[in-house]
């Protein structure tokens, strides 16, 4: 990945398009700290020099938000239409993945891959419409706030307090060629929100209240940079590993996959499933096995359902491929499942239950049995704390 601090010159990025193989593309990130540091502009105007230099370049998507800079930035960049979708007696325009993929331009321009898309979309998520873009051979421009990032998100939420509610897991990085970091000073931004040049009126004075307070930008603009400069290290760290033979050889077939519960420390096996899912490039499962016979084994706390409703809403913030489905054993459950999707390794919790022994034995020998049946496949057990739902731990 190359991690550029300032834009790079326009020749350069025409010359590395001309001069690059055929079968080699981009995925280049325009990363920012808040809305408004310009990273859609800086996109566009690339985009347009690439056009008049020969270059076929299209918008697939781009989010004017009423700015007429960005507006008047589009140029003479030709725009593969959107597709249209209803929803709730009302018609959305949504990135055409499909069209793109047809058109097949040498770069298309994305804006904000954390998007949602609208129920009934081919994809949940924007960047996994990007994803399939990039992977058919198309390089792909995008923008990105810092805060959208998953880990970044959780620290946004736990730190400020602002909640955020579109993100893209982390994995995201592992297709990324290029980040191109548009940074502007935090005074800069914050005039630039009163001038109305990032929200209409109605909302500068929320904006203002949120992500735009002065110290809020500041910690923003720091967690950008240091995310960029943790990725450059993480990079170099990589090749010494190649080059030192590491011991977790890295194979773009290998599957992850995390079982999650209603238990809150599925959360804390999701984060470690999908870190491990970065390193290796993998694709990332996370499963949940509803006992048929749960209430003969303990008693269902009502709060059970919105427990699992938000362990899932957090993989798929992870950007994990979410399945659940009902068995008499979990052991079996899992064990047929792991085989049918030929599982690499399976994150799991192991519960230590110091007052229910007989508690403690159960769920120890649910890891033995699937490390027992499943020789094959890397087991990475995750002592747990929390004592709540116990009795559903693990499915």
């Amino acid at each position: 990945m190359k991690i550029e601090y300032s834009r790079p010159s326009a020749d350069s990025i025409l010359n590395k398009i001309k001069y690059s193989s055929s079968d080699t593309n981009v995925f280049r990130i325009y990363l920012g700290a808040v809305p408004g540091t310009g990273k859609t502009y800086a996109m566009l105007e690339d985009g347009n020099y690439l056009l008049e230099n020969g270059i076929d370049v299209s918008i697939g998507i781009i989010e004017t938000h009423g700015r007429k800079e960005t507006e008047k930035a589009i140029g003479k960049l030709p725009i593969i239409a959107r597709k249209k979708i209803e929803y709730k007696n009302s018609v959305f325009d949504e990135l055409d993945a499909e069209a793109i993929i047809a058109r097949k331009p040498n770069i298309v321009l994305i804006d904000e891959l954390a998007h949602n898309n609208i129920p009934g979309s081919k994809n949940i998520k924007r960047y996994q419409d990007a994803i399939d873009i990039f992977q058919s051979g198309v390089s792909v421009f995008t923008t990105l706030n810092i805060f959208h990032i998953n880990s970044i998100a959780e620290k946004v939420e736990a730190e400020l307090g602002i909640k955020v509610a579109e993100r893209v897991p982390d994995y995201i990085l592992n297709y990324v060629t290029e980040i191109i970091n548009i940074d502007i000073p935090a005074n800069e931004l914050i005039k630039r929100l009163k001038e109305g040049k990032i929200y209409s009126k109605e909302k500068i004075n929320i904006a203002l209240e949120n992500f735009f307070k002065l110290e809020n930008l500041i910690i923003l603009r720091e967690l950008s940079l240091r995310k960029v400069a943790d990725e450059l290290s993480e990079q170099s760290a990589d090749i010494d590993d190649l080059k030192t033979k590491n011991k977790l050889e890295l194979k773009s077939n290998e599957k992850i996959l995390v079982l999650i519960s209603s238990n809150p420390d599925s959360a804390r096996l999701l984060r470690i499933g999908s870190k491990l899912a970065g390193r290796l490039s993998s694709n990332f499962y996370a499963l949940h096995i509803n006992l048929r016979n749960r209430h003969k084994i303990g008693t269902v706390n009502k709060n059970y359902d919105k427990s699992l409703a938000k362990n899932i809403s957090i993989a798929e913030n992870m950007g994990a491929s979410i399945f659940s489905f009902q068995a008499d054993d979990i052991v079996q459950g899992v064990i047929d499942f792991v085989k049918n999707n030929n599982i690499s390794h399976v994150v799991i919790g192991a519960t230590n239950v110091k007052k229910n022994r007989i508690t403690k034995f159960f769920y120890k020998s649910v890891v033995n049995k699937l490390i027992d049946a499943l020789p094959d496949v890397s087991f990475h057990v995750v002592p747990t704390t929390s004592k709540k739902f116990t009795s559903n731990k693990l499915k």
